[in-house]
């Protein structure tokens, strides 16, 4: 299904999202967020999506980032609605209870790469090109990427990437954690094998796991082993019904 900016198909268990602005290298507005969180809404409850995969139309780009000739041209009370949607776009991808796949073939910057890091696991080829440029154009990643470089990959890494500005290419990427793998393409036997793990697990116990995950106030004592214990006891009684 097409969507404004986004077409949306499922096939053998797989959503794929596809960001469809390649005349400007996927870069995001208002219409392709809305578009995005539309899409969200509808994988939230579609038992047939076990996996999310986010590309990039156009071969060039995962995404160049915020639409900066839209943005520029905000009002201030637009300014506020922009940055309150894409933290509550990218925090529902973040916290969807489904696998879901950023993946990378060429440029990621900006705002696209803030979408990326809300994905689960990010997977690209040797074309991938990622870098946070904001600050240096005098404002800030908006859409949750400060919190995620950081809590992902450290106060070091995310200092790195964000002071600098630098365009990461996809080996100094994978050094860094930030790309979990590089592939040839999309069409490649390691990113299908990938793909058919994720795809034959457990929803339940996928859920329970990404949300203990996700809790970074979570321990190994009191309350939380008797949630462990009782997912456990839960889980094994599905499984063996």
């Amino acid at each position: 299904m097409k969507y404004d900016k986004i077409i949306y198909e499922v096939k053998e268990n797989i959503g794929f999202v596809t960001l469809n602005n390649p005349d400007k290298m996927n870069c995001i507005g208002f219409d392709l967020l809305n578009a995005l969180d539309n899409v969200i809404e509808r994988i939230k409850t579609d038992s047939n999506v076990k996996v999310v995969i986010i590309k990039g139309a156009g071969g060039k780009a995962f995404s160049a980032g915020g639409d900066l000739k839209e943005f520029r041209n905000l009002k201030p009370d637009e300014e506020i609605e922009w940055i309150e949607l894409g933290n509550s776009v990218f925090n529902k991808i973040e916290s969807l209870s489904k696998p879901t796949i950023a993946f990378i073939d060429g440029y990621a910057l900006g705002g696209g790469l803030e979408l990326a890091l809300a994905c689960d696991l990010r997977i690209g080829t040797s074309n991938a090109v990622l870098s946070f440029p904001e600050i240096q154009h005098g404002w800030l990643p908006g859409w949750g990427g400060m919190v995620r470089m950081r809590r992902l990959f450290g106060e070091s890494v995310a200092k790195e990437v964000i002071f600098l500005c630098e365009k990461i290419n996809a080996e100094k990427a994978l050094q860094f954690g930030i790309i979990n793998r590089l592939v040839d393409s999309k069409e490649s036997e390691e990113f299908k094998d990938l793909i058919e793990i994720l795809v034959s697990l457990d929803t339940s116990a996928f859920a329970i796991t990404k949300a203990a995950i996700a809790n970074e106030y979570r321990k190994t004592s009191g309350s939380d082993v008797n949630h462990d214990v009782l997912a456990t006891k839960y889980l094994k009684k599905k499984a063996y019904k």
